[in-house]
Order: C-alpha cells, then structure tokens, then sequence
C-alpha cells in the first residue's frame, strides 16, 4: 500500500519545530500582557477606592471598580484584535487558558452579584479565592512557578481576610494583585523576552 501522506524533509521539520517554539514564545508573552492589564487596572482600583472610602471619605468610593474594569475589558478586546493579526496556532494549553478564565469570570460574577445579600466581607475572601484558582491553575498549565505560588498566595490572603475589616481586605486585595498578577506577569514577560535571544 503506498503512503499518500507527503513526508517532511529535514528542513521542513526544523522550520515547523522552529514555528512551533515562536507560537509558544508569544503565547507566554501574550498571557503576561493580559496580567500586567488586569493586575495594575485592580491595583489601582482596590488602592482608589481605600483612598476615596478612608482618607477622602466618599461615598462614590466604588467608582473606580467599574470605570477602571470597563477601560480593561476594552484594552483586552484591542489586545485581543491585535494578536488575531498576528493568528498563530492554538495549542491545549491555550484552549485550557481560555474555559479556565471564562470560569473564573462566572464564578467572579455570581460572587459579586451576591455580594449584597452575602455582605462585602464575606465576599472579598471568597473574590481572592476565586483569584487564587485562576492563577495557580494558569501556572500550573504554563509550568510558571511565580503564578503557582501567587495563587497559593491569593488563598492565604482569603484566609487572614476572613477574620479582618473590610478596610484591611482592601490591602491584602492589593497585595494579592501584586504578588498573582503583576510580578508574575513582569516576570512572564522577561521569560518572553530573554527566549526571543
């Protein structure tokens, strides 16, 4: 029986080998993109409303969270837009990312809907549980230490914000995003970077 199935040459199987490791390269540059949005956008917004509910005394001190979460998800979908110029193809992994970020964008929202019936420092521990899963669970994927132990990190947070005011869950928010969000994703972006060398 004669093979129909064209077989690659060997300059044909290192270009694919060498497309295939340029798609991962920007796969993990593009996740630390997406957390560097996200971490300072909720850094910011955690900090503005402690700022504006303790220090300026406002009662608009929720402001932020929805105008500053409004600017993410349009800088996302530009992002977005932008890497779909640039299709590359879609690995597991990805696939995986994507229903793992759509969960932790349900459970985020149930937790905020229920948020006034349950009370707001109820919710908080259970919004940086929510965090802790989306980014242990990405470092797990990504095989990305500094995610996992952010996340490990968001659970311990969730823990000690359990037994505190709603004025230190605010902190240990920003702390969380801090050590989940922004440093892993600087760090994902000097990965990034220093294998493109």
């Amino acid at each position: 029986m004669e093979n129909t199935e064209k077989s690659l040459t060997e300059q044909e199987s290192l270009l694919l080998i060498s497309q295939m490791i340029q798609n991962a390269k920007r796969g993990v540059q593009e996740n630390g993109v997406i957390f560097l949005i996200w971490g300072w956008l909720v850094l910011a917004a955690s900090l503005l409303q402690y700022v504006l509910l303790y220090v300026v005394k406002s009662e608009y001190n929720y402001l932020p969270w929805p105008i500053l979460m409004i600017l993410g998800a349009i800088i996302s979908m530009v992002h977005g837009a932008r890497q779909k110029k640039h299709e590359r193809v879609k690995t597991h992994v990805d696939s995986f990312l994507k229903y793992l970020w759509i969960s932790f964008g349900v459970a985020l929202f149930f937790v905020l809907a229920y948020m006034s019936k349950i009370g707001i420092e109820a919710a908080y521990p259970l919004i940086l549980v929510v965090y802790g899963i989306g980014t242990f669970t990405s470092g797990g994927a990504l095989q990305f230490k500094p995610l996992i132990i952010g996340g490990i990190c968001c659970w311990i947070l969730a823990v000690i914000s359990a037994f505190v005011g709603f004025q230190v869950q605010l902190l240990l928010l920003s702390l969380a995003i801090i050590v989940a969000y922004i440093i892993p994703g600087h760090l994902l972006q000097a990965r990034a970077a220093h294998e493109k060398i």
